[in-house]
């Protein structure tokens, strides 16, 4: 059953609900409404779940009256903080692994009737289904979920789980009276970085800090080195990552929230439930590249919301930045929960003939069914892991939103902001810049075949033609290859072989000839020799050996006709012994 709560525009959660019913799952709709503020002010002894740790420390800093569980704080600690004296309710906040691995093991311990006595409140429960794949033992409280008298989830942006005890829970949605969706313009396009790029400088015409949610440290520290960041950005990530990028010589990072830079990234675990408090309205992006970062996918309808609600003064102005792959193929919701059921069946007939297996037997077995692929879709305890099957299908689900433009633009369907799509198509794409990283390790003429093709679309494309940028996007030897382009051309290249080193070697005679026909060098030698004098080939070829010395000039080839012929048409003419130049028409009009 659904219920409505009403709320008008400067009212908090409190002002509306005098606590959050048991038995429910709570949709806030607002970020930051106090739905966490309510609880621990609750006349009720609680354990709230938040997803991460910056949100535990964040709300340590709010109220230091609660106990916060996260590194550094024992079962012995909490074992103590159930023990000693307190005037008024305990209030115990932690992560998911956390509240299995230390609170509930400490309650036992103590004998506290833990189940009855304490209300526990997970926030933003949706987390226990987008970050169960790679974060497995997020989903352990709900093993003790169920057991708990008083027990409620909550989110802005809560995601209904497949998990039949649920059907018994009321849903509360938080209903504002007032227009509470803010502007978002979602770019597609095929080049990511240039879009970024573009929306970073006006920040800095604007004077506005830059917050970019993109979950990936590895095409964070690309993108940092590509758009020339270094010094004036940071990057809020995991305290592994951070260790990594450090590793890695770059040293603005922090697993905690720090004064912000100009610009700043933020990977997965500051997207919820944390609180990011400024007072300027900064510019939020949330940026996806399904080519060159994939787990940067994001769900429009939960994550970008969640990332605009970290920042509690509000914000300036909001992207989605995005491009796409035709390539990628999605599975609709009955396929995959098909494919499940399937797999269940499999391996539940092997566990039914372990069972009824000798010892020797069940053992093989057991190693068996460890190795098959559905283990990991289940709980501690053998039970169907109804997040691991939720978590499957919204995968599938999401991948399904970057198929093509349309995809996107449908995603957003229900999406609560007021939404302007902008398309942008470049010359240079981000799948052109994974193409070029790969075929690095590749065969160069295959590397110098796609580089003479992209310039020759960029040329003919009317754009910003930022050679330095292209450089920093795909690397530091394509600037050879935009000099090649340039001077030799693509059909040049081409009768070349794509070979690098017949193509250097051309290049290097058009800047000789480019540095010996100079005007300092016209000058020289028209100033010398006119047409037709007849000059003996000993003594022209002193001269321009004297003036090339003269002039710094490096020549690493025999001085012979060859070079003559760069200033005059030149006829051969014998005397005797004597080898004589007729000098013929000039090639220059000094």
């Amino acid at each position: 059953m659904t219920h409505n709560i009403y709320i008008n525009k400067n009212q908090w959660l409190s002002d509306v609900l005098k606590e959050i019913p048991t038995n429910t799952i709570f949709n806030k709709t607002l970020t930051g409404c106090g739905a966490t503020t309510l609880e621990i002010n609750a006349a009720r002894n609680s354990i709230i779940i938040e997803p991460n740790v910056p949100v535990i420390i964040g709300k340590k800093v709010q109220h230091p009256q609660i106990l916060a569980v996260y590194e550094g704080i024992t079962k012995d600690d909490i074992k103590a903080y159930l023990a000693g004296e307190y005037d008024g309710y305990r209030k115990i906040i932690t992560t998911p692994e956390g509240f299995a691995k230390k609170v509930m093991p400490a309650m036992h311990e103590t004998d506290t009737n833990v189940y009855n006595d304490y209300f526990l409140l997970f926030d933003e429960c949706e987390k226990t289904i987008q970050d169960i794949g790679y974060r497995g033992d997020i989903y352990l409280p709900i093993e003790d979920f169920f057991k708990f008298k008083g027990k409620a989830m909550v989110s802005a942006t809560p995601i209904m789980p497949s998990d039949p005890r649920f059907r018994k829970f009321d849903m509360i949605r938080l209903k504002p009276t007032y227009a509470y969706m803010k502007k978002l313009r979602v770019y597609i396009t095929n080049n990511t970085v240039m879009v970024l790029r573009r929306v970073i400088g006006l920040c800095e015409e604007h004077n506005k800090k830059a917050c970019i949610f993109f979950n990936s440290t590895d095409a964070t520290l690309k993108i940092i080195h590509t758009l020339k960041l270094e010094g004036k950005s940071k990057v809020f990530c995991s305290e592994k990552s951070m260790k990594k990028l450090k590793k890695e010589g770059y040293k603005e990072v922090s697993d905690k929230l720090t004064d912000l830079a100009d610009v700043n990234f933020f990977t997965s675990r500051f997207y919820s439930a944390v609180d990011i408090s400024i007072n300027e309205k900064p510019v939020v992006i949330v940026l996806t590249d399904v080519y060159n970062a994939p787990y940067s996918t994001i769900d429009p309808s939960t994550e970008v919301y969640q990332a605009v609600g970290r920042f509690r003064n509000g914000v300036h102005r909001i992207y989605h930045i995005t491009n796409w792959n035709v390539h990628i193929t999605s599975r609709p919701r009955d396929a995959v929960f098909h494919e499940l059921n399937s797999l269940e069946l499999a391996y539940r007939s092997v566990e039914d003939v372990m069972h009824r297996a000798d010892p020797i037997g069940k053992a093989a077995i057991q190693k068996s069914l460890n190795e098959m692929e559905y283990s990991r879709f289940l709980t501690t305890s053998g039970a169907r892991n109804y997040q691991m099957w939720d978590n499957a299908w919204e995968d599938e689900k999401i991948k399904g939103y970057y198929k093509n433009e349309a995809s996107i633009k449908n995603a957003y369907k229900d999406v609560p902001f007021v939404i302007e799509f902008k398309v942008s198509t470049l010359p240079v794409t981000d799948e052109d810049r994974l193409r070029f990283s790969k075929e690095r390790l590749l065969s160069t003429s295959s590397l110098w075949r796609g580089a003479m093709t992209l310039l020759d679309n960029i040329g003919k494309a009317n754009i910003d033609k930022d050679s330095t940028f292209i450089i920093d996007e795909l690397g530091e030897e394509f600037r050879v290859m935009i000099e090649a382009h340039a001077i030799l051309g693509s059909e040049c290249i081409k009768r070349l072989g794509y070979d690098r080193r017949k193509i250097e070697a051309a290049l290097g005679n058009i800047r000789e000839n480019r540095l010996l026909t100079s005007d300092e060098m016209q000058k020289a030698v028209y100033g010398k020799y006119s047409e037709g004098d007849m000059v003996s080939v000993a003594e022209i070829t002193q001269f321009m050996k004297n003036l090339i010395n003269e002039k710094g000039i490096f020549y690493k080839h025999r001085i012979d006709r060859t070079l003559i012929q760069l200033y005059f048409e030149i006829t051969d003419k014998r005397d005797c012994a004597a080898r004589y130049y007729v000098l013929g028409k000039k090639k220059f009009e000094f």
